[in-house]
């Protein structure tokens, strides 16, 4: 199967929006399929020689104030693609770290509100208050978040995360494949 990856950053930058994309490229070639990463153009493109897969750098601006961060002009759809993985929340949980998240996108497939973490309403800053000061009165609350956390994450490894995006793409091609007979 081809894919396509869309991201914001890749080697050599240093991150973890460069490690996801790398991890998944790597994922994709091992199990046989053809990934495409588009990232934002970079100095030296050399380290796109030991990318595990083609690379295709489209122009970009630094972001201001940090000229370090370069940033292409994908849509803010693409954007909202790539932050779906929610790989902040999970390494969070991963950590033992109680979470308080956003009760959008990536978070609520991860958070299970009340059991391994809280989930606010999006731009509900009172709801955020709330959440905060109730994990700090309560110690044994940031325990068992913690815990409950560590353990809900504990089997999404980028294997199988990786193996789980290629069936989500597989059932697709399926149902596609099926409309177009």
């Amino acid at each position: 199967m081809r894919v396509v990856i869309v991201t914001e950053s890749f080697p050599p930058d240093v991150n973890g929006v460069a490690h996801c994309a790398l991890q998944t490229a790597r994922h994709l070639v091992r199990r046989g399929h053809t990934p495409l990463v588009i990232a934002p153009a970079v100095a030296d493109q050399a380290a796109d020689a030991e990318a595990p897969c083609a690379v295709v750098r489209v122009p970009s601006l630094p972001l201001p104030g940090y000229p370090q961060v370069r940033v292409a002009l994908p849509s803010r759809r693409v954007a909202a693609a790539i932050a779906a993985l929610c790989q902040t929340v999970q390494e969070a949980m991963a950590s033992g770290v109680p979470v308080i998240a956003p009760a959008a996108g990536g978070p609520l497939d991860l958070v299970d509100h009340g059991r391994t973490g809280i989930l606010v309403p999006p731009g509900d800053p009172s709801a955020l208050r709330t959440a905060v000061a109730s994990l700090a009165a309560s110690p044994e609350l940031r325990a068992a978040y913690g815990l409950a956390g560590r353990a809900a994450v504990e089997g999404r490894t980028w294997e199988a995360l990786g193996d789980e995006l290629i069936g989500h793409y597989l059932e697709v091609l399926r149902e596609r494949t099926a409309v177009a007979a």
